[in-house]
């Protein structure tokens, strides 16, 4: 179910709830076959770096073979979700319920922001104001310099995924129910539903709202004509960004928790049956399908000009002795094929690539306290560059790199800063 308010009804277009024509519609920026990164990136403002959410950073100095911590904080409770770096100030939400702002440098903390539950999406930054939702059920707009409430406002149900902030408005999805959230959500009586809610970012006032039959967690990739978002219903849809009406709908065999990456007139992502998928961003069509052949994939792909970059997390059970241990895979952005795989110590990646034309950063993780997780840095062809241990349960968070500094939370409670 969709609504709009007045001032978006009277600006909006007709469109048909699922329109393949790609010939009938104005191609969206990224139809243009490029990448959407095609500088360097000096900033990390939203999660996987930008509104299409590739996770790419561009021609950049990787860090040393032999990196070193050059700060740690730390916070009441494990970090799950992911940090985002602007005007040199680290902002990132943690278990305990609060927001952090760190000095990017120091990792000094400016200010905390404490919400009514934990944080475990990471936030936006946009025009001096950071964006956060919160398993309290609220989405928070703060003033990025003091960390003062400007508005927030409240929604049916938890908020797990990170909203995406564009052109003065914020794109974000609500509802989450699943293993993750189960405990919370049926604390909160929360309904089974989920949405995607465009917001007007200066106010919070709703400026369409589309209603889908599960959960949303999926961060929603946004382009000059379209918002892209994943859901528990087992479909990825492409919404109008005007309106908020579906233009198209593609249907896989199970959840999608990853977030959809744009770039060169395509979508990647990935869904919890251990598959790979890129599909026409105008029209939806299949393009490829790969299998990892793995339990499932809770993480979002990175985009590079050559190649798809995705971990996963493999099947093991108590019947079969064998220990399968998780994996980082690379696929041909353009046929789908399997270059390589790099297995892991860890039994779970869902942590998403940060990308480098030459190395890859990703966390691992486990499902109780031990050895083997952390950090891989993994080159583009394969290669471990190192890899660096974290304790607790190992990484879940997506690290961002920004001017020759990795940071990354740590369930250990503890957020680093490495070069």
């Amino acid at each position: 179910m969709k609504r709009t308010n007045r001032r978006r009804f009277l600006a909006a277009f007709s469109s048909s709830a699922f329109a393949f024509a790609a010939g009938c519609q104005r191609p969206v920026a990224s139809a243009s076959q490029n990448h959407p990164v095609s500088e360097p990136v000096t900033s990390w403002p939203m999660f996987r770096g930008g509104r299409y959410n590739t996770g790419y950073i561009g021609d950049v100095s990787p860090l040393d073979s032999e990196p070193t911590v050059e700060w740690t904080f730390e916070a009441g409770d494990a970090f799950w979700g992911s940090p985002i770096v602007a005007d040199g100030t680290v902002y990132i939400g943690s278990a305990d319920s609060s927001l952090y702002a760190l000095d990017a440098e120091t990792g000094e903390k400016r200010w905390s922001f404490e919400a009514g539950h934990r944080i475990e999406g990471t936030p936006a930054y946009a025009d001096g104001v950071v964006y956060v939702g919160s398993y309290d059920k609220h989405l928070y707009a703060l003033d990025a310099e003091t960390g003062e409430k400007r508005w927030s406002r409240g929604f049916g149900g938890l908020i797990r995924g990170s909203p995406t902030v564009w052109d003065g408005t914020v794109y974000t999805g609500v509802g989450c129910h699943n293993l993750a959230c189960a405990w919370y959500a049926e604390e909160a009586n929360v309904s089974e539903t989920g949405w995607v809610y465009a917001l007007d970012a200066e106010t919070g006032e709703t400026e369409w709202q589309y209603e889908v039959g599960d959960e949303v967690v999926s961060s929603p990739a946004v382009t000059d004509d379209r918002v892209y978002v994943g859901s528990s219903d087992e479909a990825l849809y492409a919404l109008s960004r005007s309106t908020g009406e579906v233009e198209w709908r593609y249907e896989t065999r199970d959840m999608i928790w990853s977030s959809p990456a744009v770039a060169y007139g395509s979508v990647y992502f990935t869904d919890w049956n251990g598959n790979v998928h890129a599909a026409d961003a105008a029209t939806g069509e299949r393009e490829w399908l790969a299998d990892t052949a793995g339990r499932y994939i809770s993480g979002s792909v990175a985009v590079g000009e050559e190649a798809v970059y995705v971990g996963h997390t493999p099947y093991n059970t108590l019947d079969d002795p064998t220990t399968n241990h998780a994996k980082v895979f690379r696929f041909d952005r353009e046929s789908g094929a399997e270059n390589w795989s790099f297995e892991t110590p860890a039994l779970e990646v869902g942590s998403s690539p940060v990308l480098t034309e030459d190395v890859l950063y990703v966390g691992t993780h486990r499902q109780s306290d031990g050895d083997g997780v952390g950090v891989h840095a993994i080159t583009t062809d394969g290669q471990e560059e190192w890899f660096m241990e974290v304790d607790g349960r190992g990484v879940g968070s997506s690290p961002a790199l920004v001017d020759g500094r990795l940071y990354f939370g740590g369930t250990d409670a503890k957020v680093y800063a490495v070069e």
